[in-house]
């Protein structure tokens, strides 16, 4: 097979601020492979999670080194390909794009979408949340009303740990709670923002809010101190930047409630059904995120997702513009294309 990689700029409607910084865009890459007259189609989003930054510069290189390494190899033989990379350090973006596209090919060779390979059923996929970033409270009396008229979500996930400190956060958050209708369940992502005696004040807070769940409250690297702050409140806590791998999922036992799988940081659908396995066996829920992709990366995630308890899967409907299309939104949620493979296809 052959792989080919070309950039991908993504333009967001809305610049997202998380605690840690301010995105109004991204270098992506697309990755292309082609076998027998098919191509197809995977998505490198960069990734940075407090485990090292994964840029389209040092992705790029790696595919494209790949490409010598994976000449003899068919579209169809993922373990083979698995074995051939080897566990190599990172790249799990690099692997995640890759991965896309070896099943968009398998999946345009025999006539099926992605979630029939896979023995998914789109009927069980459940709304997804769409986000919020930090702002402040003027910016959040504009912004939330749009997103509720125009997407109509049953879901709001709200950014927390601002670096100003724990009363922006309430401040912002109060704010996003007056704007939104009973209806509308709300969320919170703080990112690694907050210290433990912060997360412990800030779950309780939100716990008499009627929060759903609390995702990455401390930083990478403190997950023995969830501890303290799950004991602290009965808010449930999901893992993020904490849980990349299915070898990560373990430790994470009797600390947090679930974790949330993205594939650009597990590196594909391969690896992202391992770490859905192994959240079960040790009793946990699962949720599904992403990074700044298009539709092209979500569609991925959403061909997996009937396997999950909650999504985060809208980074593509904050896009100007998004550069895929194939995927639908009805009623809250994000569902797939019966197209054979991902079903997305390029209209730029």
């Amino acid at each position: 097979m052959q792989i080919r990689v070309s950039p991908l700029r993504l333009n967001k409607r809305y610049p997202l601020t998380i605690s840690r910084g301010t995105s109004a865009g991204s270098d992506n890459l697309l990755v292309e492979v082609t076998h027998d007259g098919i191509t197809g189609l995977g998505e490198m989003a960069p990734v940075n999670i407090g485990h090292g930054e994964e840029g389209a510069a040092e992705m790029a290189a790696a595919l494209e080194s790949w490409g010598g390494l994976l000449a003899d190899v068919a579209p169809w033989e993922m373990q083979k390909v698995e074995e051939w990379l080897g566990p190599v350090a990172g790249f799990g973006a690099a692997r995640a794009a890759l991965d896309m596209a070896l099943h968009d090919w398998v999946g345009k060779r025999t006539g099926m979408p992605v979630y029939a390979m896979l023995g998914t059923d789109p009927a069980r996929i459940v709304p997804t949340s769409i986000t919020v970033g930090i702002n402040a409270p003027d910016v959040v009396r504009e912004r939330v009303p749009e997103l509720l008229a125009r997407l109509k979500p049953r879901y709001l996930k709200v950014k927390l740990g601002s670096p100003q400190g724990v009363e922006a956060d309430k401040g912002m958050f109060e704010v996003v709670r007056e704007l939104t209708p009973p209806e509308v369940g709300l969320r919170v992502d703080a990112n690694g923002g907050w210290s433990v005696d912060t997360a412990v004040t800030m779950c309780q807070w939100l716990f008499e809010r009627d929060v759903d769940y609390v995702e990455q409250p401390l930083p990478v690297g403190q997950e023995e101190d969830l501890h303290a702050v799950r004991s602290g409140s009965f808010i449930p806590l999901f893992a993020d930047e904490s849980c990349r791998f299915a070898c990560d999922v373990p430790k994470l036992s009797g600390l947090v409630d679930g974790v949330n799988l993205k594939l650009m940081k597990s590196g594909g659908i391969r690896e992202g059904l391992r770490v859905i396995h192994t959240a079960r066996a040790h009793g946990l829920k699962v949720m599904m995120g992403c990074m700044s992709e298009s539709s092209l990366a979500i569609a991925a995630s959403v061909h997996l997702s009937p396997l999950a308890d909650c999504l985060d899967l809208d980074s593509h409907l904050n896009l100007l513009p998004d550069p895929c299309r194939g995927l639908s939104w009805e009623d809250g949620r994000v569902l797939p294309s019966d197209a054979p493979g991902l079903g997305v296809r390029l209209t730029e």
